[in-house]
């Protein structure tokens, strides 16, 4: 069994590791730099938002994008609410305590819907991506990162070479073995999905699986 939403006795030390860990600081940066080439304008859909690192990043790059995020942990929610009210971001920067498998959105609401480490705590990933497309406009993308649990050992080396051995040991043994999935898992997903999708692919951002879709 999953464990969906990181209990609220966790978040405070949750939202200190992704604002300490370069590794993971890396990722929401790499993440937000390819999310803010792709929309300059809309609504966009943060689902398993966390303390709500990456819509900040993405808010701070993009001027004319409003963004909702959700996260199935209220003490995540309230942490991300009050980071938004101290950065001047709240007028389009707001977070609610929700499931993915159940958006409590109309039918094509956003222009685009990210999620970014968070699909691993999916129970049921296919189910809740076919909600995801239920909220994208039609013509809207869905960019769903996490970490690639069977890297091949060159990214590896990268890895250790860029963090040093013992981050990179801390993220690829420790982290990984929690967070992340394989290649093949990914592919199952996609292919499972009840859904169409205009387009769907697998890319690799280093360490990091992407699904692309488009509605």
């Amino acid at each position: 069994m999953r464990i969906e939403a990181i209990p609220n006795f966790a978040v405070k030390f949750y939202s200190l590791i992704a604002r300490k860990v370069p590794c993971i600081i890396d990722i929401h940066q790499q993440v937000a730099q390819e999310i803010s080439a792709k929309i300059s304008t809309g609504k966009m859909l943060d689902a398993g938002t966390g303390p709500g690192y990456l819509p900040f990043a993405i808010a701070k790059r993009v001027p004319g994008v409003e963004i909702v995020g959700i996260d199935l942990s209220s003490g995540m929610v309230d942490v991300a609410n009050k980071k938004s009210e101290k950065l001047g971001l709240a007028n389009r920067v707001t977070f609610k305590t929700a499931n993915v498998g159940n958006l409590p959105f109309e039918n094509e609401s956003f222009d685009m819907v990210i999620s970014s480490l968070s699909l691993h705590h999916w129970a049921k990933p296919v189910e809740y991506i076919k909600e995801i497309h239920r909220v994208l406009k039609k013509g809207g993308q869905a960019y769903i990162y996490d970490i690639w649990k069977d890297t091949p050992k060159e990214i590896e080396e990268q890895v250790r070479r860029r963090y040093g051995w013992f981050l990179g040991f801390i993220f690829l043994t420790v982290v990984r073995s929690h967070s992340s999935m394989t290649f093949k898992e990914a592919q199952d997903i996609l292919s499972a999905l009840p859904v169409n999708f205009a387009e769907k692919s697998i890319h690799n951002i280093g360490a990091v699986l992407k699904l692309q879709l488009v509605k």
